[in-house]
């Protein structure tokens, strides 16, 4: 009896022993971050990188100043512009913007297009949304005025086609943080956030627009694909006769194949603008204005001369 006992305690222990080890081997993966998710380059879960962090920042900075405004009703687009602005020269001048010169020039090439029926402007590389709250907010004044001296009518606003600008936004958090930001602004309404790379979301633009459907294109995603994305626009035939298109950091990081491209090309008349990178005075930075001037101007295919051909005399031009 004591022997049979004993081995009933003797398997009981062993039992014991096994759960154990299985317990403690589940709290170590239960711990354990996962494997692939760091070789991937993203955070464990439930961390934020440094990068989101700063940009919640952002979101708190406004958050935090509209309520101190007193309500919701008080908040428009230019207060929602000028406390980024305030942001990005404070506590948050990591906050890379097309602010001070560069946004006179988008300033004056969005007021250069007419809103004619059936167009669209689009931004490639939408951040946290301070370009397209300016250009949302630039058609928003446009459709003012035209209201005021009834060259536009209200029932004819509501058929104008479709959406007045259309930004598009790899980080699936930016893009939250950009709708959120125009949100504020009162511009949802005029302006549409679009998740994916802008290789994929360009066809997009065809199936939901048509063609011909761009009168401004603003471009400030990463600068070595301007080139290939430019050219999707022109193989679908996107972009309408005189289209403006402004792209943004073409020295810094930049873009040399999109640069050569557009200043030699008879299809574009091009002029480069030497800024300075915004609020680094000592840093120098291009922004490349160029008009679509259709794919029959000129030989689209016979680039224009180059400054050190023998009889080449046309210059590219740079306004300094």
């Amino acid at each position: 009896m004591d022997n049979a006992f004993s081995k009933v305690r003797l398997a009981e222990e062993e039992d014991e022993d096994t759960a154990a080890g299985v317990n403690s081997s589940l709290e170590v993966l239960e711990w354990q971050p996962n494997q692939a998710t760091i070789s991937a380059g993203l955070p464990p879960p439930g961390v934020l990188s440094a990068g989101y962090r700063k940009l919640g920042m952002l979101v708190e900075h406004l958050e935090t100043r509209s309520v101190a405004l007193g309500g919701g009703y008080r908040i428009s687009a230019d207060w929602v512009l000028k406390e980024i602005d305030k942001f990005a020269s404070g506590i948050g001048k990591w906050l890379k913007i097309a602010g001070d010169d560069k946004s006179e020039i988008l300033k004056h090439s969005i007021g250069s297009r007419p809103l004619t029926e059936h167009k669209t402007m689009v931004e490639f590389g939408a951040f946290v949304g301070y370009t397209a709250t300016r250009m949302g907010r630039a058609v928003e004044v446009c459709y003012q005025q035209g209201y005021e001296d009834g060259s536009i009518l209200f029932e004819d606003s509501r058929l104008q086609g479709c959406n007045r600008v259309t930004t598009m936004e790899i980080d699936p958090v930016h893009a939250c943080i950009a709708r959120h930001v125009l949100d504020m602004a009162k511009l949802s309404h005029i302006v549409e956030v679009w998740i994916g790379q802008v290789k994929d979301l360009i066809p997009r633009l065809l199936e939901e627009y048509g063609s011909m459907s761009l009168n401004m294109v603003f471009m400030d995603q990463r600068g070595t694909t301007f080139h290939d994305d430019l050219s999707q626009l022109e193989e679908l035939g996107l972009m309408f006769p005189r289209c403006r298109i402004v792209a943004d950091n073409t020295v810094k990081p930049g873009s040399p194949v999109y640069n050569w491209h557009t200043t030699y090309s008879e299809c574009y008349d091009t002029t480069n603008y030497s800024l300075n990178e915004y609020l680094e005075a000592t840093i120098e930075d291009w922004q490349v204005v160029c008009d679509y001037l259709g794919p029959l101007a000129g030989n689209c295919v016979r680039r224009r001369p180059m400054p050190w051909d023998a009889h080449g005399s046309q210059q590219p031009r740079t306004q300094l």
